[in-house]
This record gives structure tokens, C-alpha cells and sequence, in this order.
């Protein structure tokens, strides 16, 4: 994938992520049923889908705001799956069923206050996705400051000292890159251990 697509894939599946925990948590704070697995994972796959095509190569928030409502019209419409319902209870063959009171609005839909989580679990998770982007974007751009002045002390370093000739300056400044490729070495292996050896 070239690294537009990357971009994508991963800012659609980090808000689709925030998105699915916004939601569950507004969704069973507004009354709902707490869903079982299959009522997560149907719709965190397709806000991945919903989210991704709508994120874009920067940061938009009218993308964004499109992609995490729709995100919680998914969840609100599909957490039903797997939902463990409550059951009717006082009921005999020979008598009119009662139905539980709890049992009911399931099947009915949502009342005011189920779209007021939702509606509120909106407005935070675009907030927090856009300002947490526009944060990391920041903290890039941070890191490569510190990293370019780290670059020019040590240079400054080495030629203050002038007993250095060129290929010991070139390996002295050679030595950020080796620093960074073995950091991210040892950082990629750390981790569980693979399921064969478990």
C-alpha cells in the first residue's frame, strides 16, 4: 500500500476504534441492552469500512463528523445483535402473556435519552479524534525539531573538536540513523510470544 493508503486505513481504524467504545459506553448509559460479541464486531467492521472511505489524505472535520455519526447510527441500529433480552415473565397456558417492561423497548426503538448518549458520544469522539490528530501531528513535527537540533549539536561538537577527519565525521553522523534503526528494531519485537510457542 503507498503511504496515503496506510494513512487512511489507520486514521479510519483508530476513529472507527474510539467511535465503537464512545458508542457502547452511550449506548448501555441511554438504557440499551449490553451487546454480546457479535453486536461489537459487526459494526466496528463496517465503521472501519464507513470510517476509511471518509477519511481523506488531511485531517477534515466534516469527513470526520460524517464518518463517527454514521459510526453511531451503525452501533445504535446493529448492537441489538447479541444483546442478551430479558424474559417475559407470569405467563401459563391458560393466561395472557405479561410482558416484562424491560423486554419491550428493545422492539421499540430508542427513546430521547438513547439519542442524546449517542448524539453526545458524537460530539466527544469527533472532538477527541480531532484535537488527539491534530496533537500527534504536532508531537511529529516536534520530534523531527529535537531531532535536526540533536543533529547540529553533535556536528557543532564534532567540529569544535577538529582533530576529526571526514570519514570519522561521516561515521560520527551516521550514528543518529544506526541509533533510530536499532531503537525500532528492539521496539518491533517486543511483545507476546507467537501462538506456536505458547
Amino acid at each position: 500500500m503507498r503511504p496515503s493508503r496506510v494513512s487512511r486505513v489507520a486514521r479510519g481504524a483508530l476513529a472507527a476504534s474510539v467511535a465503537t467504545w464512545a458508542a457502547l459506553i452511550s449506548h448501555v448509559a441511554g438504557g440499551g441492552q449490553v451487546p454480546g460479541w457479535l453486536g461489537i464486531a459487526v459494526p466496528f467492521v463496517l465503521s472501519v469500512a464507513v470510517c476509511t472511505a471518509l477519511a481523506g489524505r488531511r485531517l477534515s472535520l466534516i469527513r470526520l463528523a460524517l464518518a463517527v455519526t454514521g459510526s453511531q447510527l451503525l452501533f445504535h441500529t446493529l448492537f441489538v445483535l447479541g444483546a442478551v433480552t430479558p424474559t417475559a415473565g407470569g405467563h401459563g397456558h391458560h393466561m395472557t402473556l405479561m410482558t416484562y417492561a424491560g423486554g419491550t423497548t428493545a422492539a421499540m426503538g430508542a427513546d430521547p435519552l438513547m439519542w442524546a448518549m449517542h448524539g453526545v458520544a458524537a460530539v466527544v469522539t469527533v472532538a477527541a479524534l480531532h484535537r488527539g490528530e491534530r496533537a500527534a501531528q504536532r508531537l511529529l513535527a516536534l520530534a523531527a525539531d529535537v531531532a535536526r537540533w540533536v543533529r547540529r549539536r553533535i556536528l557543532v561538537a564534532v567540529l569544535a573538536l577538529g582533530a576529526l577527519d571526514r570519514p570519522a565525521l561521516a561515521s560520527v553522523l551516521a550514528v543518529v540513523p544506526v541509533l533510530r534503526s536499532v531503537v525500532l528494531r528492539v521496539a518491533a519485537g517486543r511483545g507476546p510470544p507467537h501462538a506456536l510457542t505458547i
